[in-house]
C-alpha cells in the first residue's frame, strides 16, 4: 500500500516537473516573438523608453503599412517561392529514389555509400560556399533561380536521404517480394507501394527543406547581386547594416520581420500534423 502511494507521489512530482520545464522552455521560445510583436506596435517615442514596456500604451497598426512599403514584398515573396518550392520538390524526389536504392535494392557496398552520404553532413556550409560559387559562376547561373536551387538541393540531399530511409525501413520487405512475384518492376514498386505508404515522411522532408531554403541568407548573398532577384531574407537584410544610408525605425523593421515570416508560419501550422506522424513512424525501426 505504501509502495503504491510512493509511486503515485513520484509520478505526480515527475508530471509537475515536466510541466514546469515545458512551460519554461515555451516562454524562452516565445519571448522573442512577443518582443518583436510588441516593438512592431510601438510608436517612435516608446522604442527607447527605460525600463522598456512589453505592452505599448496604444497599438500603432500603421507600422505594418509603412513596413510593407520598405521593400518590394510581393516580388521578394515571389522570388522566395520560386526558389523554395522547386528546391523542396527536387530534394524529395532525389532523396526518395536514393533511399529506395539503399533499402530495397541489393548492391555491393550499400552501407559504405550510405555512410559517405552521412559524412557530407559534417562539412560546414561555409566550406561549401566557394566551390559552389565557382561551379555556379562557370555554369553561367549567377543571378538565376537555378543557381540558387541546385546548391540548396545538393546540400539538403544527405539529411533528406537519411530521413526518408528511416521511413522506408519501417515498411516490411514482404511488400516488395509480393510485388516481385506479380511481375512488378522497381519503378512500379516505388511508385505504387513505397511512396503511398510514406506520404507523411515526404511532406515532412518537403516542409523542412522549404523552410530551410526560405530562411537561407548566406547563399543568396553570395550568388545574387541583382536587387530584383532578392528573396525575402536578403531583402530584409538590406534594410539595416553599416552600408545602409537610411535605417528605418525599429518598429517598422520589426513589423517587416513579422510580415516576412507570415507565409512559413501559415505553412507550418497547416502541415504540423505530418511532423508528428513522421516522428511516430520513423522511430519504429532504426
Amino acid at each position: 500500500m505504501r509502495l503504491n502511494k510512493s509511486m503515485k507521489k513520484h509520478k505526480k512530482i515527475s508530471a509537475i516537473t515536466c510541466l514546469l520545464l515545458t512551460l519554461v522552455v515555451t516562454i524562452i521560445v516565445l519571448y522573442p516573438f512577443v518582443w518583436v510583436l510588441s516593438t512592431a506596435l510601438k510608436n517612435n517615442t516608446e522604442l527607447f523608453v527605460f525600463p522598456p514596456k512589453m505592452i505599448p500604451d496604444q497599438a500603432v497598426w500603421r507600422n505594418f503599412i509603412d513596413a510593407w512599403r520598405l521593400i518590394d514584398f510581393p516580388r521578394s515573396f515571389f522570388n522566395s517561392f520560386m526558389v523554395s518550392v522547386p528546391t523542396a520538390l527536387l530534394t524529395v524526389v532525389v532523396c526518395s529514389m536514393a533511399a529506395y536504392a539503399m533499402t530495397r535494392m541489393k548492391f555491393k557496398y550499400a552501407t559504405a555509400v550510405f555512410m559517405i552520404y552521412l559524412s557530407t553532413m559534417m562539412i560546414p556550409m561555409v566550406v561549401r560556399l566557394i566551390p559552389s560559387f565557382i561551379l555556379v559562376k562557370n555554369m553561367g547561373l549567377m543571378n538565376t533561380y537555378l543557381g540558387l536551387i541546385l546548391p540548396l538541393t545538393a546540400w539538403s540531399v544527405p539529411f533528406g536521404t537519411f530521413l526518408i530511409r528511416q521511413f522506408f525501413l519501417v515498411l516490411p520487405k514482404e511488400l516488395n517480394e509480393a510485388a516481385y512475384v506479380d511481375g512488378a518492376s522497381h519503378f512500379q514498386i516505388f511508385i505504387r507501394i513505397i511512396l503511398p505508404n510514406t506520404v507523411p515522411g515526404m511532406i515532412t522532408l518537403g516542409t523542412y527543406v522549404f523552410l530551410q531554403s526560405w530562411n537561407n541568407l548566406l547563399w543568396p548573398l553570395v550568388a545574387l547581386n541583382k536587387e530584383s532577384m532578392y528573396p525575402v531574407t536578403l531583402a530584409m537584410a538590406s534594410l539595416t547594416g553599416p552600408s545602409v544610408e537610411f535605417i528605418p525605425p525599429w518598429n517598422q523593421v520589426m513589423a517587416a520581420t513579422l510580415i516576412s515570416i507570415l507565409p512559413i508560419l501559415i505553412l507550418y501550422l497547416l502541415l504540423q500534423k505530418y511532423f508528428i506522424q513522421s516522428v511516430a513512424l520513423s522511430g519504429v525501426k532504426g
